[in-house]
């Protein structure tokens, strides 16, 4: 099991807070057509809560996916998101 943990801040350009990345993918989550309704509705209550989820391997690289491949999140948000998650063994 992999343990995501996305209570970390996102800041601008000026280094200023705008969310926390949990938030933000929440909201990311709570929008999408498609997938395991009941498992992503799960994580984003989690993740807006700020817990850890734990997720298998594939879950792991769906989740991966989707917030690699999403148009609907910045490159602001975007890369500091995929950086940590690049760092989870």
């Amino acid at each position: 099991m992999k343990k995501v943990n996305l209570n970390f801040d996102l800041v601008n350009l000026d280094g200023v807070k705008v969310s926390t990345a949990g938030k933000i993918v929440s909201g990311l989550l709570m929008s999408e057509m498609k997938g395991d309704s009941e498992k992503l509705f799960d994580w984003a209550m989690c993740f807006n809560r700020e817990e850890e989820v734990s997720m298998d391997g594939t879950d792991f690289e769906r989740f991966k996916d989707l917030i690699t491949k999403t148009e609907r999140l910045s490159v602001m948000v975007k890369v500091p998101i995929v950086k940590y998650l690049k760092t989870i063994k």
